[in-house]
């Protein structure tokens, strides 16, 4: 079966909804209008309330322990890690293109405050990274992409079959040197970039380690409501993404031309499933309503909330607009220039996060195990 008309299904349930079901798949209908739209304060208020109310929320639990403490510990994890990578993929993302509140200085404030909080690397090196490597056309997709190098080295090589590519996934997920490694390499952008920096980081480090010392069970507080969310498991969201945020190594379509060189490489990435057909025989829906509510909201939902959030759905409309000041509006953006009927080359897209990271090993695998450079 066809993902064509996945979205559509969504239209079995009433018209009040499909705001939401466009924000959980990431994919607006034909012709739909945001319901409501951010201004940046207001983003960057209730992006820094998910993570703090998810700090303060599994800390608690883990500190009182009360009936059923672990079930709002897992709840405060996933609150804390929507906070945590939405400040990083939308707000310090939009701030290095200088599009976050079209202030340069209050850009800089916050992608320096962002990233000081999830003990990330330092806002110059996200954005020489990201804006003055990834975004460039001889880079874009190629071994000399960030991204791909990170890739590399983690032992994702091109030439690899399929199946290898996925144990050398799962090998790294479960890995305490891939996270260890990682969670080095940040402290030091901490502590080695810009006196505010430093004493920013130096202040909301003093704050966790003291933990420990006046609050109950502080030692796992500190473990499982910090270091657990905003280190661990913000690193596995941070690979999961690099996995299938592209088709790494895909050349570009000389057809495209220059303005749409990383069409090729890029696809919208959507959450969800088709929802069963009215037409389908009762004893089918019988299975069929279980496995998509289950998949739904075991799968679709956490991947949407913890690994492709914010605007992340709509990247491919990111790379051919990344200066478009509808970034807090994408899913009905990147439709409306569909809508448009002028877009230049197809949108594509791919449903679920797992079949977007199966996508790229695909392309991987066909890739030979020398090459140097895409195209």
């Amino acid at each position: 079966m066809t993902d064509a008309g996945l979205r559509e299904s969504y239209l079995r349930f009433p018209g009040w909804s499909q705001h939401f079901w466009t924000w959980m798949t990431g994919k607006a209908l034909p012709h739909q209008k945001p319901l409501i739209r951010h201004t940046w304060a207001s983003y960057v208020t209730v992006t820094l309330l998910w993570f703090f109310s998810g700090l303060a929320l599994s800390s608690a639990a883990i500190a009182l322990q009360f009936h059923l403490w672990y079930l709002v510990m897992v709840a405060g994890w996933i609150l804390t890690l929507q906070g945590a990578r939405t400040m990083i993929l939308v707000i310090a993302h939009q701030a290095l293109h200088r599009k976050f509140s079209g202030h340069e200085k209050a850009d800089w404030f916050f992608g320096e405050l962002v990233t000081v909080l999830n003990v990330y690397q330092d806002f110059q090196e996200f954005k020489d990274e990201h804006f003055y490597a990834h975004h460039r056309r001889a880079i874009f997709a190629s071994v000399q992409d960030p991204p791909v190098q990170v890739l590399l080295n983690l032992g994702f090589r091109p030439g690899m079959t399929r199946a290898q590519l996925w144990r050398r996934a799962f090998v790294v997920f479960l890995s305490p040197a891939f996270y260890w490694t990682s969670f080095v390499g940040r402290v030091k952008c901490n502590l080695l970039k810009g006196k505010w920096r430093r004493a920013g980081f130096y202040a909301w480090a003093a704050l966790w380690l003291s933990v420990p010392f006046w609050v109950p069970n502080g030692y796992l507080v500190l473990l499982l409501g910090f270091v657990l969310p905003v280190i661990i498991l913000s690193q596995l969201s941070a690979l999961l993404d690099k996995l299938g945020e592209h088709a790494w190594l895909t050349p570009p379509d000389p057809k495209h031309g220059n303005k749409f060189y990383t069409v090729s490489a890029t696809s919208a990435r959507f959450c969800g499933s088709r929802v069963p057909a009215k037409s389908l025989p009762w004893h089918t829906k019988l299975v069929a309503w279980p496995r998509w509510v289950a998949v739904t909201l075991f799968y679709h939902l956490p991947c949407r909330l913890t690994v492709i959030v914010g605007d992340l759905p709509n990247h491919d409309f990111h790379h051919r607009y990344p200066t478009t000041p509808d970034w807090m509006v994408a899913a009905y953006a990147r439709q409306g220039d569909i809508d448009s009927g002028d877009y230049g080359p197809e949108y594509t897209e791919v449903w679920g996060m797992a079949r977007a990271v199966d996508r790229m090993f695909t392309t991987l695998s066909e890739v030979p195990a020398h090459a140097r450079m895409a195209g």
